[in-house]
């Protein structure tokens, strides 16, 4: 009688010592991509030529260090951080000021344009004066402080001021919150210290708006002086 020959089965050792190879394997291609991604994420922060490409929210610092060509492309970004709470996004004098002659040097034309500039001051503004009172308080409108006649200009102090009409002539005001609205407010001699500025977002800003937003940018922000605005 003929046998056919078997080949001996897999030992239960064998089988399990291939098993360890391949999670191995497997392993170590997992670790290799995550270590490639995250190099390229460092890369992209590190690059400001490629910053605009990440799909994070950048900080302000981040802009701050953007060359102009990068930075005029990454508006839309710019807009999407300022519109984060005050309370995570921080930024130096230093960095609010080079985010500041970005905007002036950028083209105004842009679609993104004056949306991140409304976003952009309305935050930094915020962080640079935390003695202003806290957005959403009951604001005191500028037309009934006006009708009571004062001569000699106005001066306002950690007060919430809605700036819905004027003419304002010799106002000073310190760690205000100043709402603009879309109405013009003729103003001379007037000055801003460490006040912060809210502006209506709903719709595109007009003429007026775009000159309050020019004169707070060049002056810095922080201190802010309007010697005539019509």
């Amino acid at each position: 009688m003929s046998c056919s020959h078997r080949p001996p089965a897999p030992s239960f050792r064998s089988g399990r010592r291939f098993a360890t190879v391949v999670t191995t394997a497997a392993c170590l291609v997992v670790l290799s991509n995550w270590a490639d991604m995250c190099n390229r994420g460092v890369q992209a922060f590190e690059n400001p030529s490629e910053v605009e490409a990440s799909p994070q929210t950048l900080t302000l610092e981040q802009f701050a260090r953007m060359d102009q060509k990068t930075f005029e492309k990454s508006l839309q970004q710019l807009r999407q951080t300022s519109e984060r709470p005050n309370s995570l996004v921080s930024a130096s004098s230093a960095t609010v000021s080079a985010i500041g002659q970005k905007l002036r040097n950028a083209n105004e034309s842009a679609p993104d344009y004056w949306p991140a500039v409304l976003r952009f001051v309305q935050l930094a503004s915020s962080n640079l004066a935390p003695k202003a009172p806290p957005p959403g308080q009951h604001p005191r409108a500028l037309s009934d402080i006006l009708s009571v006649g004062i001569m000699r200009g106005i001066r306002e102090e950690a007060r919430t001021i809605l700036f819905d009409k004027g003419p304002l002539g010799n106002g000073t005001f310190i760690h205000c919150r100043i709402v603009f609205t879309t109405g013009p407010v003729e103003m001379q001699n007037v000055v801003f210290r460490n006040c912060a500025f809210e502006f209506p977002t709903t719709a595109p800003p007009g003429i007026y708006l775009k000159k309050v937003c020019r004169i707070i940018l060049a002056s810095g922000i922080e201190s802010v002086s309007i010697a005539s605005l019509r």
